[in-house]
């Protein structure tokens, strides 16, 4: 699940049930998060600027999200969590 922290969807929750889930803006900032055996991963895939996860700038690389962790995507801070 992403809930959102900040911005005009603040409260609301995104559940993750497809193995791909595109979010951002187009033309301004666009991250993948994907569902792989191993887990969930975030990765970077349009604009000039890349997705802040849990305070540190991330890179082109796909990266592994931990149950609790802090995502910044477009200037809208969201939670990534897993549902019990």
């Amino acid at each position: 699940m992403l809930q959102i922290l900040t911005g005009g969807n603040a409260g609301k929750e995104l559940e993750l049930t497809k193995p791909l889930t595109t979010m951002g803006k187009p033309g301004v900032q666009v991250a993948v998060i994907t569902r792989r055996p191993q887990g969930y991963f975030i990765t970077h895939v349009e604009g000039d600027q890349f997705p802040i996860l849990n305070g540190k700038t991330l890179d082109a690389q796909a990266h592994a999200l931990n149950d609790h962790d802090i995502v910044e995507l477009a200037g809208v801070k969201m939670e990534f969590f897993f549902r019990a």
